[in-house]
C-alpha cells in the first residue's frame, strides 16, 4: 500500500492521437468501467498534459517508485471521459492505483497502456482535387505588363581629400615579429643543443671526415648569431633603442615591448655563449649569469604595474648593458681560442727540452721522473678524451711525454 507520495514537477504538454491497453471502456449510466480485453485503441481527445510522480511504499526497505501521470480525456462509448475518471474505474478490475495522485492526472502504466504518436501507422488523407474544363473563350488574356522602370545607376566618387596613408608602426609590428620568431628558433636550436649526442657517425664523407660535430656546432650557431643580430642592428628604430628612448610611447606597452628585446637578446647571446667548448668554466660562469637575468626579466615582467615604467626600463637597460658585455667575453674568448689552437706538438730533440716539457729541472732523481712520467701518461690518456678534438691533442701530449722519457732513460743509461 502506498502511503506517501512527493517530488511532484509541474505538468507539460505531450503530443499523442490515441491511447491502447488491454482494456474495454463502456459506459453504464455515466460512469465509465473497465474490463479485460484485447488490446484497444481510443482517440485521445484535445491536448494531453504529463508529469513525474513518485510513491513510497508502507514496507520497512520503503521502496520507492517514479512514474509518469498523464492528464486527458478519451472517447468511451461514445462520450468524452476524463483519463482520471476512467483510471478510477480500474480499481474493481483489479489496477492498483498509488493514493494522493494530482488532481485529474492518473498513470497509463499501471493499465499496461502505450500511447501511439502522430503519423505512425495512419493513413493521410489529402483533399481530391477537382478538375474543371476551360476553353478558348474563357482564357482571359491580361493586358501587356508595364516596363520596370529602369533601375539607378551607382557611381563611385573618388574623394580626392582621403588619401591612405602607410601606418607608422608597421615596421615596429614588423621587427617585433621576427624577433619573436628569431626567439623562437633559437630557442628550439637552444633545447636541441642540450640534447645533441656528443658523437656522430658521418657517413665517410670528404668534407666532414676531419669536423667533428661540435665543431660543425659550434659554426652554425655562430652563423645564426650573426644573421640574428646583423637583422637586429639593420632595424635600430624597431628595438630596444626606440623602445627605450620614444617619448611617445607610454605605459605598460613601452615595457612589454622592451621586455621583448631584453628575452630576444638574452636568447641570442645564449646562442653565443653554447659555442663555447662544454669544458670551459667560463660558459657555466656566463650560463649563471644569463640564467639570472632570465630571472630578473621575468621579476620585471610580474612587477611592472609595482615599479613603474621609469624604474623597469632602467632595469632593462642595465640588462642589456650586462648582455652586451657578456657577448664581448664570448666573442674575445673566441679569438682567443682561434689564435691558441695547438699545432703539430713539437718532440723534443735534447734533454733541457724533455726537462722542459715534463716540468722537471736536471736535478730531479730518476725515480722521481719516472712516477711524474707515469702519472702524466695517466692524466694524458686519449680514453679520457670529451671530444675528438681533445682527443688528438691528448695524442699529441702523450707523444710528447714518451719522447722526453726516452731521452731521459736514453741519458741515464749513458751515465751509468
Amino acid at each position: 500500500m502506498v502511503i506517501s507520495t512527493f517530488a511532484m514537477a509541474a505538468a507539460f504538454p505531450a503530443g499523442a492521437d490515441e491511447l491502447v491497453m488491454p482494456f474495454a471502456c463502456t459506459m453504464d449510466r455515466g460512469t465509465p468501467h473497465l474490463s479485460a480485453a484485447s488490446p484497444t485503441t481510443y482517440q485521445i481527445i484535445g491536448s494531453r498534459e504529463e508529469m513525474p510522480f513518485s510513491a513510497c511504499r508502507s514496507s520497512p526497505s520503503g521502496n520507492c517508485e517514479t512514474m509518469m501521470v498523464h492528464k486527458f480525456s478519451i472517447e468511451c462509448g461514445g462520450q468524452r471521459v476524463a483519463w482520471a475518471k476512467v483510471a478510477t474505474a480500474g480499481r474493481a478490475a483489479g489496477v492498483e492505483l498509488p493514493a494522493h495522485l494530482p488532481s485529474g492526472f492518473a498513470p497509463v502504466s499501471r493499465f499496461k497502456g502505450r500511447f501511439v504518436l502522430p503519423g505512425f501507422g495512419r493513413t493521410t488523407h489529402l483533399p481530391k482535387v477537382e478538375t474543371q474544363t476551360l476553353s478558348a473563350d474563357s482564357v482571359i488574356e491580361t493586358g501587356s505588363l508595364a516596363s520596370r522602370a529602369e533601375e539607378p545607376h551607382w557611381v563611385t566618387v573618388i574623394d580626392p581629400t582621403i588619401k591612405a596613408s602607410a601606418s607608422d608602426g608597421a615596421f615596429k609590428v614588423a621587427g617585433v615579429v621576427s624577433t619573436l620568431l628569431i626567439s623562437l628558433m633559437a630557442a628550439c636550436l637552444f633545447v636541441a643543443r642540450r640534447r645533441m649526442p656528443l658523437s656522430y657517425d658521418f657517413a665517410q664523407s670528404s668534407r666532414f671526415s676531419e669536423a667533428s660535430p661540435e665543431n660543425l656546432w659550434c659554426f652554425g650557431v655562430r652563423k645564426f648569431a650573426a644573421m640574428a643580430g646583423a637583422f637586429r642592428r639593420s632595424f635600430p628604430n624597431s628595438f630596444e633603442q626606440n623602445w627605450f628612448e620614444s617619448p611617445k610611447s607610454g605605459g605598460n606597452g613601452s615595457v612589454a615591448r622592451s621586455l621583448d628585446a631584453v628575452q630576444a637578446r638574452i636568447v641570442e647571446t645564449e646562442l653565443l655563449v653554447a659555442t663555447l667548448p662544454s669544458d670551459l668554466l667560463l660558459r657555466d660562469v656566463l650560463q649563471t649569469e644569463l640564467d639570472g637575468l632570465r630571472s630578473r626579466a621575468a621579476d620585471v615582467s610580474r612587477r611592472a604595474d609595482q615599479i613603474g615604467d621609469k624604474r623597469a626600463s632602467t632595469i632593462l637597460r642595465a640588462m642589456l648593458r650586462d648582455l652586451d658585455r657578456i657577448t664581448r667575453i664570448v666573442h674575445g674568448t673566441a679569438r682567443k681560442d682561434k689564435a691558441a689552437e695547438p699545432g703539430p706538438a713539437d718532440v723534443p730533440s735534447t734533454i733541457f727540452e724533455a726537462y722542459r716539457i715534463l716540468g722537471l729541472n736536471p736535478e730531479a732523481p730518476p725515480a722521481a721522473v719516472k712516477k711524474l712520467v707515469d702519472a702524466l701518461r695517466m692524466s694524458w690518456h686519449p680514453d679520457h678524451a670529451r671530444s675528438e678534438a681533445d682527443r688528438r691533442h691528448r695524442e699529441e701530449r702523450i707523444k710528447q711525454i714518451n719522447a722526453a722519457w726516452d731521452l731521459l732513460k736514453a741519458s741515464q743509461v749513458e751515465a751509468a
